[in-house]
């Protein structure tokens, strides 16, 4: 049974997901919003299958809800869907690898996780007590918590914080890229999405973030 120290940190990553995955809504015509959200579930069930520390309860689980979308409507042949898989994939890469708060790897010691109380709330609320009350005491326990953490809506945290150390170094990118290539041509066989066009994103993104560690080291060594 994860301790309370993990369900904070479950409380954390539960609203900062919630987060994006609205911005991400948002980013597409209302009329397209169910797209999005069966692209956002097909994309999530396929990294979890991806990263072996998703325990394989919540990989089948998500293949299971993926499942249940596309019996409610089956888009393979559909134009827009392509368009809108390929605009999530690009998006959920540039959300793991922004230069923000939540993708530093001393994220919880701000957070100072260890002394967090949100832990017990968020394992009651687990447990089946979905009461707005307590849904607000976690709502507001995160927003607190999150005030040591201003980073997390930009790209440029390597420049803002002196401590900002991004999870992925250049040594171990290229593992990320690879499992979203990995995941491009997976939706390239089951939706026809544009592997190329999605790639060439893929080139630009990693330029991007060997642009922003040289910046990083080269602040860090005074140069």
């Amino acid at each position: 049974m994860p301790d309370n120290k993990t369900f904070s940190l479950y409380a954390i990553l539960y609203e900062l997901n919630e987060r994006e995955f609205q911005k991400k809504l948002h980013m597409f015509p209302e009329d397209l919003r169910y797209y999005a959200i069966l692209a956002g579930s097909i994309i999530g069930s396929e990294n979890s299958k991806r990263i072996k520390e998703t325990p394989e309860g919540i990989v089948e689980d998500a293949e299971g809800f993926v499942s249940k979308l596309l019996e409610l409507k089956c888009p393979e042949t559909d134009g827009a869907f392509k368009g809108i898989l390929e605009k999530y994939l690009i998006e959920t890469l540039n959300d793991e690898l922004r230069f923000c708060c939540p993708n530093c790897r001393n994220f919880n010691k701000c957070l100072d996780i260890e002394n967090l109380s949100i832990g017990e709330l968020f394992k009651r609320r687990v447990n089946g007590e979905e009461t707005d009350e307590i849904k607000k005491d976690i709502k507001l326990q995160v927003e607190n918590a999150l005030r040591d953490t201003p980073y997390i809506d930009t790209d440029e945290a390597h420049k803002l914080c002196k401590d900002f150390i991004h999870q992925y170094s250049i040594s171990n990118i290229g593992e990320v890229f690879g499992r979203y290539a990995d995941i491009a041509a997976t939706l390239q066989k089951d939706f026809g999405i544009d592997y190329r066009e999605v790639q060439q994103q893929m080139v630009e993104i990693n330029m991007d973030f060997y642009s922003k560690s040289a910046e990083q080291n080269s602040s860090d060594t005074g140069q």
